[in-house]
């Protein structure tokens, strides 16, 4: 039956929506059914199926072998589709943030004023409106429920885009030996993100709604946020680079499904919230090493590359501050 599937053009695509879909719903309907007794296991859990079915998701684009044109075309598709399914949780996050902080600012600046300058009742003030804000934020979430069909569709969209951009961009790496400066800029951009505080601040805002998959968890009534769409769409660019310079497709799905959970692993289990990307990088390139043939001139482009791509991140933090 599976072969039969996969052996139209389309099969592999279609059978990884479908995949993806059942384990969505499955996950959905059944997450409240078990306690809440291991919720880091539960998470992993639950980044592990949507990592797997989302890779399964992008071989299934890439199995479509279509020109690049089209691969950019759906991943600007996709583009379109995240930011309209994306609106009704935006919306909802900016309410809940709007509101909750008039809530709390009405607070702090009654408190300041009938402090008449004490500082300890000023910090208690903070305190109070910063638990007030807290408050607020989780009664209006718990009265407005997220629409379940749109994050679903979200995710849906995201893997689109991460599919057409990610396989667009490794169709047209024109020699191996640029895989390296990608796996370099990619890990570099990912570790600045994380320093130069710009993943913090997206994570704090209804802006992250773009920028993250979510799928449901066992022992949970929310449908958390798990991992990045940029990881997926760096995926989409190694995997498809595997496959057009014959690098071994299982070896490096593997290499790069492993960068996925070890992180993921590393933030549940020890509380290190490391970025994905200096891991698919890692172990991308090390899988390969011997393939990667480096010559004197690509040595020289990889250094003015890396040169230029750390002078822009230099100016970026330099700009942020």
């Amino acid at each position: 039956m599976f072969n039969k599937i996969t052996k139209n053009r389309f099969g592999h695509l279609f059978f990884s929506l479908f995949i993806f879909t059942l384990l969505f719903v499955i996950f959905f309907y059944t997450r409240e059914t078990l306690e809440n007794s291991y919720p880091a296991f539960f998470v992993f859990l639950g980044a592990t199926f949507l990592t797997l079915s989302a890779i399964y998701v992008i071989y299934g684009f890439s199995k479509l072998n279509l020109d690049r044109t089209a691969y950019l075309l759906l991943g600007f598709i996709g583009v379109i589709c995240a930011y309209f399914a994306a609106q009704p949780m935006v919306k909802r996050a900016e309410t809940m943030r709007k509101n909750a902080g008039i809530c709390a600012q009405t607070l702090k600046i009654t408190a300041s004023i009938a402090s008449t300058g004490a500082e300890q009742v000023n910090l208690n003030a903070i305190k109070f409106r910063n638990e007030l804000y807290s408050s607020v934020s989780e009664f209006i979430g718990e009265n407005i429920k997220e629409p379940v069909l749109f994050i679903f569709l979200l995710a849906l969209s995201q893997l689109l885009l991460a599919s057409g951009i990610g396989l667009w961009i490794g169709n047209g790496i024109d020699k191996i030996s640029h895989l390296i400066p990608v796996a370099l800029v990619a890990a570099i951009a990912d570790i600045w993100s994380v320093a130069a505080g710009a993943t913090s601040a997206i994570v704090v805002s209804p802006i992250m709604n773009y920028f993250f998959l979510r799928f449901p968890v066992f022992g949970s009534s929310s449908i958390p946020y798990l991992i990045g769409l940029t990881d997926y769409l760096f995926f989409g660019i190694f995997f498809q680079a595997s496959v057009r310079y014959n690098l071994g497709v299982v070896k490096n799905t593997f290499l790069l499904a492993l960068s996925f959970l070890v992180t993921v692993a590393f933030a549940l289990f020890y509380g290190l919230g490391l970025p994905v990307l200096p891991f698919m990088g890692l172990f991308f390139v090390l899988g390969n090493l011997k393939l990667l043939k480096i010559d004197k001139e690509d040595k020289k482009e990889i250094l003015l590359f890396m040169l230029a791509i750390g002078l822009v991140f230099t100016l970026i933090t330099f700009f942020m501050k």
